[in-house]
């Protein structure tokens, strides 16, 4: 588990590992997809505007799912729910809401195009398991879509070599501490603010830098200065103004800070284990942390970055032995989920809330039954290249005569 790439030096702002692996997925699938078009004389200029398009799209889509899916436990008490609702910066996108998200994007835009709706999907579809691939490894990456205990039951050891063990505080971790699997120090449990309701301390406060954790005081206290320097000797001018303004963003900068500090702070009050007449360090509790971590679980995020992997292959190369346009995007509504409907039996981060399935399960099944009506009337009703496609190439020889 590692949700943070990197820092950046000079700003301090820090690149998350779950986006960065969308970026990846998303650059490296629309170029693939490209190519692809131009091996079958399509075009590529095409397949890049309808590529936005679902990124847009498919983007919304994934956090409408996801916000509708988790309202009442992540966002109805949120102090800002518009910040709650944009922020993804931790994840918090649903690959089905994605799906169908950008599928209705693209059917529009491309009847509305006059372009060939079967041929462009197809052209798309490997993209779109590539693309899961390197999102899942974000997932793995973030420690979300997690699975489910993987222990022999007898001696609580790894019933498979792969196993994993996400670290204290990750969302397995904190799972298997709610469910009463785990016991955590009394020191790194902290009480929610304005609540009784217990709490882990946050592992990204554990590891913040010293200089981290003091940069938005520091910040706002050189803003204060400026400001009040500035007051003394230019009451009314505008610079005094900018100065002011910029001091009370940074000062609700500094109270942001502190409030995610505020669990760290308190498990500080502790007595030290080490030296009880003093408090305890942040380093001694990162140490207890780094000794707690979850149970043995599945690595569902690398099953299904397997699967997107290999389906993506055979994908890519059914669009270049495909007789009949249309055939790739309707296998991949019929082969995707049916291996999300298996993993979602082996995940525990989705509830179980519609008829004992998950509502991946239930939008799978649903998926799985539209991809097979699709096929049938294929290759029952519709003809084997798309007529769309043979007016556009008339056109653009017409065009070039």
């Amino acid at each position: 588990m590692h949700p943070e790439l990197l820092t950046l030096p000079i700003c301090g702002a820090s690149i998350k590992s779950y986006g960065f692996c969308l970026m990846i997925g998303f650059l490296s699938a629309v170029w693939l997809a490209m190519r692809r078009a131009e091996r079958v004389k399509a075009n590529p200029d095409t397949v890049l505007d309808l590529s936005i398009l679902a990124l847009v799209f498919g983007v919304g889509g994934a956090r409408v799912f996801y916000v509708v899916h988790y309202w009442q436990v992540q966002f109805a008490g949120a102090p800002n729910k518009l910040l709650a609702l944009i922020d993804i910066t931790q994840g918090g996108l649903e690959f089905l809401g994605g799906l169908l998200g950008a599928l209705i994007a693209i059917v529009l835009y491309s009847w509305w195009k006059k372009i060939s709706i079967r041929l462009y999907l197809d052209i798309l579809a490997p993209g779109v398991a590539w693309g899961l691939a390197f999102g899942r490894i974000g997932c793995f990456l973030n420690g979300c879509c997690f699975g489910g205990l993987c222990v022999v039951s007898a001696t609580g050891q790894p019933a498979h070599p792969w196993a994993v063990q996400f670290p204290f505080a990750s969302p397995a971790h904190w799972r298997q501490w709610e469910d009463r699997e785990v016991t955590v120090p009394a020191e790194l449990i902290a009480s929610s603010k304005g609540s009784l309701m217990p709490i882990l301390v946050p592992a990204s406060t554990l590891s913040m830098s010293v200089e981290k954790r003091e940069r938005p005081l520091r910040r706002f206290k050189e803003a204060e200065a400026d400001y009040k320097l500035a007051k003394a000797e230019a009451p009314g001018s505008p610079e005094t103004a900018r100065l002011e303004s910029a001091m009370k963003a940074l000062e609700k900068k500094k109270q942001d800070h502190e409030v995610e500090l505020a669990p760290l702070r308190r498990a500080q009050l502790f007595p030290s284990r080490h030296a009880p007449l003093r408090r305890t360090s942040v380093t001694e509790l990162e140490e207890l942390a780094a000794g707690h971590s979850s149970m043995p679980v599945h690595p569902t995020q690398l099953y299904s970055c397997i699967h997107a992997f290999l389906l993506s292959g055979f994908l890519s190369a059914l669009f270049y032995l495909r007789k009949r346009h249309g055939l790739v995007i309707g296998m991949l509504f019929v082969m995707y989920p049916v291996f999300r409907i298996a993993v979602e039996s082996i995940r525990i981060d989705n509830p179980h809330d519609i008829g004992g399935l998950t509502v991946s399960q239930f939008i799978g099944i649903g998926l799985f039954v539209l991809g097979l009506v699709y096929l049938t009337i294929l290759y029952k009703w519709l003809p084997e290249r798309s007529p769309v496609l043979d007016l556009e190439v008339k056109g653009n020889r017409e065009d070039g005569s």
